[in-house]
């Protein structure tokens, strides 16, 4: 989803709808709308949560424009065009989510997730590849072979020693590895159970993930670090490195190390020399990270640091060279200040099917459940023993059998119910059927797949109902309804056109460039220098410059060839205000001698340029955004003269007090 696609859901969204004041506020060509309804997308953007006047009446006219667009998307039909309604089911699929598992199970997951998240976990393991899907026979054999590997381990030595065996025998279907410390959600949810649930100096059973099953030796477990946040200056460097290069990066780190200790500013090299550009801009700073949140290498010599400011050695890592300063450190969030963070988690974690267990007990007492075991017993006999295989289809006589195999009702809240069929049933058995073990029954099978058939069905059957039970969840679906039909409108209407009527945002352009003007610009090169000998040297080779056509790398080759941090250049159209070197230099061309703030710094200025307007080219973005503007204002005319809209205003000053 990309950023105007969010910033639109942000206008649309609200929360806590609650159903208790449905007057009609305002008619929208012929749709009503309700209090409520505008309340709560008022309430959610209205972020200080005082009610004023003043914003009250501006926001009536914002929620005018958008009912008046999305009036327009369902007028030509794009809420029933494919794209649309995938996109729409998508999103339902994972708003349903949170109201398909149990919630008090949800709960405790959420407890044990932040009670995980405040230890960390050292931890060796052995894993013996096998697939989910595995046979019988091979799974027995993995289980086997792991069980055979870790017998003999009792001690944290003898993992060390097991270890070492089997990373020289460099079998790719066994790993064996010491994994450093991890925390919650760093795992598998079986591995991670495993982890935590296993002492210190001990050695879990096996367990089966989805790579295989595994073993783990639990080294230690200690208290969260918690969060760390550092700044680095960085030198690219990879094992894809000429030897040469990997040389001349770790000369270049070590030197900026040299000048660190010998007083130089962190903040000025980093802009100077660092090779992360995500990071230069603010100083090198990274977001803030805790256990296993980064390379284990960088993670633990920025958790050595003691103090904020601290400066490590030269680091390497599989990037580069690093020469990391602590920011600042703190502790896990408190546990509702996390919460609503770790519950988004468990909605994309396999724990969450713990969840989905327990609401599926909760569903079988709450509605009537009503089989025909007859009609179950007629379509079993039409599956064969290549279900063992996993290779069992479905004839096409089986298609369009419609007798009922169960039914589930709610007789309570909705009352509704849903009937399923034996074509239901074959159908979810053709698609989730796997070869099985080796001596297994067809009449021993069926009854699970049975199961898992119901169980799905019934899901299915809550899924559908959703809207009915809950009407927050039905107030948020419509909300993501019209803010995708708006998104999809306003790209048609504005975004897209904007960027491909190339006339009309050149006619734009003509009558608005006085308004997109370069300032008064200097062509120069900045040479920023080490020392008083480099500024002699630079400055030799500045007068021969555009005589010999000297780039800048001709003379860093030159000036640099004994130190590779003596000079630096940059060089290009500056402007007084956009750069604090040009803001000092004398305003004229020629070779200009300067000491900024103790550093020596050489300004060649090659021509003054006076004021123009920008390029087309140059400006597209800022144009683009206000040629956008003006086809928003111009079709929002249109709407309101081709929808009828009213406002009932002693409903509106009722509520806007």
């Amino acid at each position: 989803m990309n950023v105007a696609r969010i910033l639109l859901m942000v206008l649309c969204l609200s929360g806590g709808l609650q159903a208790q004041d449905n007057r009609v506020l305002m008619n929208i060509g012929g749709d009503d709308v309700t209090v409520d309804e505008f309340l709560g997308i008022y309430n959610k953007n209205n972020t200080n949560n005082v009610v004023d006047k003043k914003t009250m009446n501006e926001y009536v006219e914002l929620f005018v424009n958008f009912k008046l667009k999305v009036k327009e998307a369902e007028s030509l039909g794009m809420d029933t065009n494919a794209k649309f309604v995938r996109e729409l089911g998508g999103y339902r699929n994972q708003l349903a989510q949170p109201y398909l598992i149990d919630k008090s199970v949800n709960d405790q997951l959420i407890q044990e997730a932040y009670d995980r998240m405040n230890q960390d976990v050292a931890a060796y393991h052995i894993l013996v590849r096998v697939a989910p899907d595995a046979s019988g026979a091979d799974t027995l054999k993995a289980l086997n072979r792991l069980k055979s590997l870790s017998k003999n381990i009792r001690s944290e030595v003898d993992m060390q020693a097991t270890i070492a065996k089997l990373s020289a025998n460099k079998d790719e279907n066994v790993i064996a590895e010491n994994l450093g410390y991890f925390t919650a959600f760093s795992m598998v949810y079986p591995f991670e159970n495993a982890a935590y649930n296993t002492n210190v100096g001990e050695l879990s059973k096996p367990i089966r993930t989805r790579f295989g099953y595994h073993v783990v030796f639990v080294k230690d477990k200690r208290a969260a670090r918690g969060e760390i946040r550092v700044s680095h200056i960085f030198i690219r460097s990879t094992n894809t490195d000429s030897e040469d290069q990997k040389a001349t990066a770790e000369a270049r780190i070590r030197e900026i190390s040299s000048r660190l200790k010998t007083g130089d500013s962190f903040d000025d090299l980093v802009k100077e020399f660092s090779e992360d550009k995500a990071s230069v801009s603010k100083g090198g700073m990274l977001p803030w990270f805790g256990t296993g949140g980064t390379a284990s290498v960088f993670e633990e010599a920025s958790f050595s640091l003691k103090e904020n400011g601290d400066l490590s050695d030269p680091v390497l890592s599989n990037y580069g060279w690093h020469i990391i300063r602590r920011e600042d450190q703190r502790g896990i969030a408190e546990f509702d200040k996390l919460k609503s963070t770790i519950k988004k988690r468990i909605e994309k974690d396999t724990r969450a099917l713990k969840g989905r267990t327990y609401l599926l007990k909760q569903l079988k007492k709450d509605y009537a459940l009503t089989y025909n075991h007859t009609n179950r017993k007629s379509a079993d006999k039409n599956i064969s023993n290549d279900l063992l295989a996993g290779k069992w289809k479905m004839n096409k006589e089986l298609k369009g059998m419609d007798a009922v195999l169960f039914t589930v009702s709610d007789n309570l809240k909705t009352k509704k119910s849903m009937s399923f069929t034996q074509e239901d049933y074959l159908t979810f058995i053709q698609k989730v059927q796997k070869p099985r073990k080796e001596g297994e029954m067809l009449s021993s099978v069926l009854p699970e797949y049975w199961n898992a058939f119901v169980n799905e069905m019934l899901i299915r059957f809550e899924d559908s109902i959703l809207e009915m039970k809950h009407p927050e969840f039905k107030a948020l679906m419509q909300e993501y309804h019209d803010g995708i039909l708006l998104f999809d409108l306003m790209d048609q209407k504005v975004w897209s056109k904007a960027v491909k009527d190339t006339s009309g945002l050149e006619a734009f352009y003509e009558a608005h460039k006085s308004e997109y003007m370069w300032p008064e610009r200097a062509d120069a090169s900045i040479y920023s220098c080490a020392n008083d000998d480099v500024v002699k040297a630079t400055m030799k080779l500045a007068k021969k410059r555009v005589k010999k056509s000297l780039t800048d790398a001709d003379i860093m080759k030159e000036v640099n060839a004994n130190n590779p941090l003596d000079l630096s250049i940059r060089s290009g159209l500056f402007s007084q205000k956009e750069d604090d070197v040009i803001k000092v230099t004398p305003w004229s061309a020629g070779i200009h001698d300067l000491t900024i703030d103790g550093k020596r710094t050489v300004v060649q200025v090659y021509d003054i340029l006076q004021p123009t307007p920008k390029a087309l080219i140059e400006a597209r973005g800022l144009i683009t955004s206000a040629y956008q503007s003006q086809l928003e204002d111009d079709w929002i005319v249109e709407l309101r003269g081709k929808y009828p809209f009213e406002v009932d205003q002693k409903v509106f000053d009722s509520i806007n007090k």
